[in-house]
């Protein structure tokens, strides 16, 4: 019973204490938002780059041939130690998927490269005005 009145008293007094003083609550932070105005400028041609399903190709799509004379692309890795590569030209207006093979093909029958490393692709578009934009791509097989 003594107990009892004790923890009575004790929880009458923590709930006076909690109760009797005023609570402030923070107030809600308002920070100002500055809209900024990004204009995105494409140079080059726009490329998208993914693997084949059994990745053992790379697609490449492009679009974007504005204001663009020339694009060239260059594959280059490391097959087993030994530096290997492919190249090409797109042609304007070319929409077309191109495939490049880690390895090669003859009469039909492809050998695939093993232990690619060090995979990079780069396209280079030139800009009727003259200019030449590089989009480097770094490959993770």
């Amino acid at each position: 019973m003594k107990r009892s009145g004790y923890l009575l008293i004790l929880f009458l007094f923590l709930g006076v204490s909690v109760f009797a003083f005023d609570c402030l609550a923070a107030q809600k932070r308002v920070r100002k938002v500055q809209k900024r105005q990004t204009t995105s400028v494409s140079r080059g041609i726009s490329a998208k780059v993914r693997f084949r399903p059994d990745r053992k190709a790379l697609l490449m799509s492009f679009s974007n041939f504005d204001r663009v004379s020339s694009v060239e692309y260059e594959l280059v890795y490391n097959a087993n130690g030994i530096e290997q590569g492919v190249a090409g030209v797109i042609s304007k207006g070319d929409t077309e998927t191109k495939e490049l093979l880690f390895g090669t093909c003859s009469s039909g029958v492809c050998t695939y490269h093993t232990n690619i490393t060090n995979a990079r692709l780069s396209i280079k578009s030139t800009l009727e005005d003259g200019t030449v934009v590089l989009k480097p791509f770094r490959i993770r097989v």
